[in-house]
């Protein structure tokens, strides 16, 4: 997701035949204010659009030291950790965590009410240092969908690197259909009095995008704010993979065994069927 300021007019004759990560490659929350709204969205217990409420996130950790760790004591890379609210959990278990996420709010947030056995780091995955000698590397949420195919498998890689021999990969990945789904959402609009957008009064007009050649949804944000009438531009693209792709992709970067989860507890959840979560071992 990339802002782009634009005019009125700009909307008009915008580029109706949008192909995936043409109008930028990833959310920007590295940038300040958009981080800062962002971290909002994390720890509000309204809704689970940013990052799950407590009580689901408690169940999750229950679940990954029990099942994934088998209540063992273990050194754990969480990638894209937000503000902490997986790691803190774990390291209060008795684990070793390294968080490293993008948005600068949310690792101050994360650092500042960090636990004994934390560390955290400001930076995109892509490029990042992952280190090694980890038991665990997780990347959950969906965020690996986020990126091109190219920087997932690099992503992967690093992260089979960082394992210890038996090491587990923990990914809880967007499905196909969800993925789909986005993609051929019907445009439609919102105005806001302050939000993920901007912290004044606008108006964000939304439109999604299917390619169906290369499995990839992109949406566009077009945010116009009332004061002024200044439009802003957003988009982001996410990449789709059924079973049988991810599996692949997987075992093409060196791991061994690949095993499928209904949901971060483990079981069928009512009403959830938009992720899917893979345990890989090293």
């Amino acid at each position: 997701m990339r802002l782009i300021h634009m005019n009125l007019s700009d909307i008009i004759h915008r580029n109706m035949d949008l192909q995936p990560w043409e109008e930028g490659e990833k959310i920007p929350w590295n940038d300040p204010a958009f981080s800062r709204r962002m971290l909002k969205e994390h720890l509000t217990q309204g809704h689970d659009a940013a990052s799950r409420r407590t009580s689901k996130v408690k169940k999750h950790v229950d679940w990954i030291h029990r099942t994934v760790l088998e209540g063992r004591p273990s050194r754990i890379l969480d990638l894209g950790c937000g503000p902490g609210l997986y790691t803190s959990r774990l390291a209060a278990l008795g684990h070793v965590c390294r968080g490293i996420d993008f948005s600068p709010a949310s690792i101050e947030y994360a650092t500042k009410h960090s636990h004994s056995g934390v560390s955290y780091t400001l930076a995109d995955v892509r490029t990042a240092d992952f280190g090694g000698g980890y038991d665990l590397v997780m990347f959950i949420y969906g965020e690996l969908n986020l990126f091109r195919l190219t920087d997932t498998r690099a992503i992967l890689q690093k992260a089979q690197a960082a394992l210890n021999l038996g090491g587990r990969l923990l990914l809880e990945i967007s499905t196909y259909d969800a993925v789909e789904q986005t993609g051929n959402q019907p445009a439609t609009w919102y105005s806001s009095s302050g939000g993920l957008f901007a912290d004044t009064p606008h108006l964000c007009l939304m439109e999604s995008f299917w390619d169906e050649a290369q499995s990839v949804a992109t949406e566009r944000y077009l945010i116009v704010v009332a004061a002024t009438g200044v439009v802003s531009r957003y988009a982001a693209s996410s990449q789709a993979y059924d079973a049988d792709a991810i599996q692949s992709l997987l075992n093409e970067v060196g791991f061994r065994e690949v095993y499928f989860h209904p949901s971060l507890t483990g079981k069928e959840e009512t009403g959830v069927y938009d992720f899917m979560v893979i345990v890989a071992r090293k």
